[in-house]
């Protein structure tokens, strides 16, 4: 990178982390208990946006709801809900009135205060992505701000709201489509999901275009032009899911655009783009800059790492013994992808970095790793071993309540600094990249070919593959990640390597809906040993449930089918 390009980076991130301290110190409204907010006084242009700094740190307020994004309600809505991380109940840990066994289980109710998180976190960044427009729009038509000025800034917004609504969509189906902040109703009715699809993608197909086509330091962490095109292929390739009328062609056309015209590479190691210093990595298309002293709230080592494990990394506070992967979905990955990393074992740690922590865990002075408080019937004992890796036992022995402290494998795919915090991780969260963006054509072209054989999907997958592993596919049939032993099915070893590939980066939800097969992974659930605990199958599950709050207070909305 150029000493130039350095500085704009440095330039704007200093922007965007100082703008969210601005905005965390801000007093706006974003409960959405109803969908309208309340002005504070009047946008004039003695008060608003007089200089470069007060217009980026205006605009900064759209950029704060996307913190929730790497370990948040989203992250709980799109990967706990999926066969690829569980939060197993041990003991009194991790129980919460049996939430996130119910995450798993699918039998999610309008009552679990995730559906309220998610409500929340789409029209909250919705809701001040209008107010900004709003504001700018008035400076133009006072004459205070240039209208290409503003243009631009407004594009950007568009596509932020283009953002939010695709997610809202997506989990909820039905949901109001508010616009205009002056004249928002307070009780919005929902608006069919195709409708809103379709508003969305023609607001978004004509903002994107004014967006900058810059890759550096100036547009990083921001909605540029190719994180539009990547915004728009995620909603084009789920069309038939949002519509009943596919868009494969268009989603083709998008990723073909972002891949040949953008700049972006693939990097030579996998891991790159989720190390601790991976700021503007050649893959990242759109990224939140998450850091320890500007940007907190990035969480996953905390969330996954057992209490022990603040030894093994010198970690500044203990982890909270809870996120980890499936057995199903960790054996899905060959023993030689790189991805995969290796296992600890008697003899000591792991060597190589992967997506999961597995085996015997070691303190960073090479001690064993071990738990006091384990369970007196763990057949590892005291000396951690996360999945009880070699010793016949299941990863996982029950979901709970009872499951062992050191049960499961642990997600690793995000770097652990030594000395660092677990609550406030500085590394940077992918929300597109372009290995994503090059499964995403493969898919988009299998899809129209119909031919598990397609020479430019494979050509595709494989070039992702093969920097995390020799064997390269020469069909896209196969069986699917949670049934390895079952039928071939369409696409199922597509359907695995996107799996592989993008673990646990708010993708997985989607995917298994777009296959068809949400309600399936359910019933691979792990067995539980809880009597109150019942295991919901139904094509219902794959929207979820307004919550009660939202319904109480505006009772112009429509719950969605089998919830009560």
């Amino acid at each position: 990178m150029k000493t130039t390009d350095r500085n704009k980076m440095r330039k704007s991130l200093f922007l965007v982390k100082a703008i969210v301290l601005v905005m965390l110190a801000a007093a706006f409204n974003q409960s959405c208990t109803n969908l309208d907010e309340e002005l504070y006084g009047e946008v004039t242009p003695d008060n608003f946006f007089n200089t470069e700094e007060e217009i980026l740190a205006a605009l900064g307020a759209a950029y704060t709801q996307f913190g929730n994004w790497g370990s948040g309600d989203p992250w709980n809505l799109n990967c706990v809900s999926t066969d690829e991380m569980v939060v197993p109940t041990r003991g009194q840990d991790w129980d919460d009135g049996g939430d996130w066994r119910r995450w798993h289980l699918h039998a999610w109710t309008r009552e679990d205060g995730g559906m309220n998180g998610g409500w929340n976190f789409g029209f909250g960044g919705v809701n001040t992505a209008n107010r900004l427009i709003y504001q700018f729009e008035v400076l133009v038509d006072e004459g205070s701000m240039d209208p290409d000025v503003a243009a631009a800034f407004i594009a950007e917004l568009r596509a932020i709201r283009g953002f939010f609504y695709w997610q809202l969509i997506d989990w909820f189906g039905n949901v109001p489509l508010v616009t205009d902040f002056a004249n928002a109703e307070a009780q919005p009715a929902t608006v069919p999901r195709a409708d809103v699809y379709a508003w969305v993608v023609a607001d978004l197909e004509e903002a994107v275009p004014l967006l900058p086509k810059e890759v550096d330091g100036t547009t990083y962490g921001r909605m540029n032009y190719w994180a539009g095109k990547t915004l728009l292929a995620n909603l084009y390739l789920n069309a038939e899911v949002y519509t009943g009328v596919p868009a494969y062609a268009a989603a083709e056309a998008a990723c073909t655009d972002v891949i040949d015209n953008g700049g972006f590479n693939l990097t030579g190691n996998y891991f790159d783009n989720f190390s601790a210093g991976n700021t503007g990595t050649s893959e990242m298309i759109f990224a939140i800059p998450y850091d320890q002293v500007y940007y907190g709230g990035f969480n996953v080592t905390a969330r996954t790492l057992h209490y022990s494990s603040q030894y093994t990394y010198n970690l500044t506070a203990q982890p909270w013994n809870g996120f980890c992967t499936l057995e199903e979905f960790y054996n899905s990955y060959d023993d030689t992808d790189l991805r995969k990393g290796d296992v600890g074992t008697v003899d000591g740690p792991a060597i190589k970095r992967g997506n999961f922590i597995a085996g015997y865990q070691y303190n960073v002075d090479g001690t064993p790793a071990n738990d006091d408080g384990a369970d007196s019937n763990d057949p590892d004992g005291i000396h951690l071993n996360f999945g009880s890796m070699g010793s016949g036992e299941p990863q996982i022995n029950e979901l709970g309540p009872q499951a062992y402290r050191q049960a499961g494998i642990r997600i690793g795919k995000w770097e652990f600094e030594l000395g660092g915090d677990p609550g406030a991780m500085n590394n940077d969260y992918a929300v597109f990249r372009l290995g994503d963006v090059i499964l995403m054509k493969a898919e988009a072209l299998w899809r129209q070919s119909n031919n598990p054989t397609d020479a430019a999907a494979l050509l595709l997958v494989n070039d992702v593959r093969s920097r995390a592993i020799n064997t390269l596919l020469t069909t896209l049939d196969g069986p699917v990640s949670f049934d390895m032993a079952g039928p071939s099915v369409a696409g199922g070893e597509l359907f695995n390597e996107i799996g592989r590939e993008m673990f646990a980066e708010n993708h997985r939800r989607r995917q298994l809906v777009r296959w068809g097969l949400f309600d399936a992974v359910a019933s691979w659930a792990l067995p539980y040993n809880n009597p109150g605990d019942v295991l919901v199958e139904g094509e219902h599950t794959v929207l979820f449930p307004i919550h009660r709050d939202k319904i109480d207070a505006n009772p112009n909305l429509v719950q969605n089918p089998g919830y009560n």
